[in-house]
This record gives C-alpha cells, structure tokens and sequence, in this order.
C-alpha cells in the first residue's frame, strides 16, 4: 500500500489567524484532488497563530479553537484529504473525544485553564485526535501546559504518531510510539538557527532505530529575532531521504509505500534485542548531562 504525503513549509504571519487560515487553505487547494493529489498533509508547529505569543493579538479562547477546526475540517471535507496542523489547544486528548469534550467546554473563564502547543490530526470525516507537546523548549512554559501522553491514531495507510519539534531530541518518545505500533511519526516543527542540522539528523535516527517512516515538517520566515531554517525532510528507515527540503516555503510530496515495511533487513533486530531490565536509568527523575540548549 501506498499514500502521497505533503509537507508545507510556509511562513505564517505573526498573530494573524486569518491570514494563515487563508494560506493553508491555499495550500490545501493545491494538495487536493485538482492539484498533487495528496493523502495526508501537514503543517508545521503553531501555523494558525505563530510560534510567539508576543505577537498575538490576545490569548487564544476554546472558542477561537473550536473555530479553526471547524475551518480545518472544511477543508479536509473539500479535497478529501487529511491535515496535520498546528495550533493552541485548551484540549489535551488523544482521541476523538476531543471534539465533544471541547464543545462540553465552550463556557467559563479560559484564563485559568492549561493551554497546550498541540497538533491535531483532521480527516474528511472530522477531529481523529489532538497531540499536546510533551518536551517544551526555551519559554514555551511560560504560556503552555506540558502534554503527557505520546498517542497513535489509525489512518487508511497504517498508525500514524505525531510529536512536535523539541520532542524529535528525546528518543524515548519515538520508540514509546514504535512499541504501541506506530508506523510513520511526523513532527511539525519550529526550528530555528542555528540548529537547522539538528532536526535532520534526528529525524533519520528516529527512522532508523525505530524501523519506521519520520517526517519532520519545519516553517521557515522571521519572527523577532528568531530565523526559521526550513529543510522539512522525509526519512525512510532503510536510511535514506525521500524528501530534503531547502530553506523555500512551498509544498513538498513523495509517496510512501508502507509495505517496504515488511523488507527491511531482518539482522537489524532492534526491538527482539532490547534489555528492558537495563534501562531503569532511562526513567529516573533525577541525574543526566547538565549542558543542553539555552533558553530563547
């Protein structure tokens, strides 16, 4: 079995909702069924308001949430595709209990409520699931609730995970995905120089130790002083890129053939050769290496 994924590396306007409503709709325009006739397609992290909340024009409500889906979901209907997209949530599920939970909650003060840097997976038929970002960098803990659950959703093509971004350099959340069956795990992403390598590297390690299809789905554009490097890729677990973006926003496609999951070298049995029992240290709360990245 095969599907067309789409990746758009686009430049959203700083805290204008519209206007990147407006471009994803572009986008999906050009995905659909006149256009590359893509399957699954994604945006990066946050690509309804921005990365920065210094620049939205006020806290987001579960109003305004449930308004972007509902926008999302039109479109997905139109063209008959699913969408990845990325945006603040004040719903942290992982199913599609999302939808009425959300609408259960659309009255009361948002201001005390935990928001979340969240993706949620669309399909013609409506919300499948909504990720919340586990591994928050720099100041997103300042405005966002850290996420707790790494969930995998069923698609026509196979299971699919979604993280996002920083969560791409901690590999425990991959293989958690891996071990509950994913077969492609897709990271809408934020990155900024100077790490444009980081998310490359990453992204073909995820694939290969963890026998599965990553695809990292990077914005590009300026915000304040943070440059936004772009280079989205697609790595297959055999090692090699089935798609290597530059720094140009546009719509990037390749097919996936699920099936080459079933060929790949059988010696490179990483998972029958695991040591569970050895790796208690892998979830103490305390000790590790003290560098790391600063802060933004």
């Amino acid at each position: 079995m095969k599907f067309r994924l789409g990746l758009v590396q686009m430049a959203p306007t700083p805290g204008d909702v519209e206007a990147n409503l407006s471009l994803m709709d572009e986008m999906v325009q050009r995905a659909g069924t006149t256009g590359e006739q893509v399957d699954l397609l994604v945006f990066p992290e946050l690509c309804v308001t921005g990365y920065s909340p210094a620049y939205w024009k006020r806290r987001p409500t579960r109003q305004d949430e449930q308004a972007w889906q509902s926008r999302v979901h039109e479109l997905a209907k139109r063209e008959g595709i699913w969408i990845i997209y990325g945006h603040p949530s004040y719903c942290m599920a992982v199913n599609a209990s999302a939808k009425s939970e959300l609408a259960r909650s659309l009255h009361g003060d948002d201001a005390h409520l935990p928001l979340y840097n969240a993706v949620s997976l669309i399909s013609p038929h409506g919300l499948v699931g909504t990720y919340a970002k586990v591994h928050l960098f720099g100041n997103e803990p300042a405005t966002f609730a850290r996420g707790d659950a790494f969930p995998v959703w069923e698609t026509p093509w196979g299971k699919v995970a979604i993280q996002i971004c920083y969560d791409l350099e901690f590999p425990e959340g991959a293989r958690v995905a891996a071990l509950h069956g994913a077969d492609m795990l897709i990271y809408p992403a934020n990155n900024m120089a100077p790490f444009g390598e980081y998310h490359r590297i990453y992204t073909m390690a995820r694939a290969m130790e963890n026998a599965m299809f990553v695809a990292t789905v990077n914005r590009t554009g300026v915000e304040g002083n943070l440059q936004f490097c772009g280079g989205s890729c697609v790595a297959h677990p055999e090692g090699r890129w089935l798609i290597e973006a530059g720094p140009a926003p546009g719509l990037y496609t390749c097919d996936i053939h699920m099936d080459d999951l079933k060929c790949l070298d059988e010696s490179l049995g990483y998972f029958r050769h695991r040591q569970p029992q050895l790796y208690e240290p892998l979830v103490a709360k305390s000790g590790g290496h003290p560098a790391g990245r600063g802060s933004i």
